[in-house]
């Protein structure tokens, strides 16, 4: 059974108008004018007195750069974080403050890229951009020393990636890690439907909203945009988390299930009774044990 504080949170989330967003498109542009007009979140006072933290706009877009006071720890990963917000929301102060516990589970740096977004930059764009940094990461930390990793769309996004890294010959990260992934842009799959009562964030009919201003023309069910029907031959461990008050349990399920097709043994399929769409972004104990999970992983892939 969730915890307390976990049905509480799930009872309070209407309140923050996240499910209107998804459900109401049709408002969309509207909503999107007022957010660009708010001041971007950043990472909170207290977590500068512990890491260094610096921001760097001159790829076009921000990049802001955590590294632990004295640098990281001897053998620690370096995370490349792709947030969520359905390719057309800015990064969000939660974000932060998840990749920096993350970061000092591990005594890792990290790097958050505020990326371009929909509908004033498409798909091909902002992949563009990604791949091009990643490579940047990967120079100064190692391919090997780095995992990708994001939350809902920043979760389709890392897959995306690592399906061009494998497309391009690029060297793979050391790891895949997906936090409640955004998988299929069409939101058509069955089973969705009938979660969604159930889910206070996300609706079916948003988030092709969202696919179609990231995608610029693109099918939704082209890679790109719907990582889920790509090629998951050749990709790096992967760890999936899903929650099963969550429409988009079902890309995680399905794309587990794509894998263990394939006769992989490297991935870890997380699902997570009763939680809510990107959970471990929030103040609840589950939270805590799928980034005790995440570090874990990451820390046993670079290990093999």
């Amino acid at each position: 059974m969730a915890s307390l504080r976990a049905r509480l949170i799930n009872l309070a989330l209407p309140l923050f108008g996240i499910k209107s967003f998804f459900a109401e498109p049709e408002r969309m542009e509207q909503r999107l004018a007022k957010a660009r007009r708010q001041k971007p979140q950043r990472p909170k006072a207290k977590w500068h007195k512990r890491f260094d933290i610096v921001e760097d706009a001159t790829r076009g877009y921000p990049v802001v750069t955590i590294t632990p006071k004295g640098g990281a720890a001897a053998g620690a990963p370096h995370l490349l974080y792709l947030h969520g917000g359905g390719y057309v929301l800015d990064v969000a102060g939660l974000h932060f403050e998840t990749v920096c516990k993350l970061c000092e589970r591990l005594g890792a740096s990290a790097t958050v890229p505020v990326y371009p977004l929909a509908p004033e930059h498409k798909a091909p764009e902002v992949l563009a951009a990604m791949r091009a940094l990643y490579g940047e990461v990967t120079q100064l930390h190692g391919a090997a020393n780095t995992t990708v990793m994001g939350d809902s769309a920043g979760g389709g996004m890392s897959l995306a990636l690592a399906q061009m890294l494998k497309a391009d010959g690029g060297d793979m990260p050391a790891s895949l890690v997906l936090w409640s992934p955004w998988l299929d842009a069409t939101a058509t799959a069955e089973g969705q439907a009938e979660i969604e009562d159930k889910d206070k964030m996300l609706a079916q009919v948003g988030l092709r909203a969202c696919g179609e201003a990231y995608g610029g023309g693109l099918a939704l069910d082209d890679p790109r945009l719907s990582p889920l029907f790509g090629d998951h031959e050749g990709l790096p461990p992967m760890a999936i988390f899903s929650g099963t008050s969550d429409i988009l349990l079902v890309d995680g399920r399905h794309l587990a299930g794509k894998l263990r097709a394939l006769g992989k043994k490297d991935f870890e399929y997380h699902e997570y009774a009763g939680m809510c769409h990107v959970w471990m972004l929030l103040p609840m104990p589950e939270a805590n044990q799928a980034l005790e999970q995440t570090a874990q992983f990451i820390t046993r892939a670079r290990a093999v």
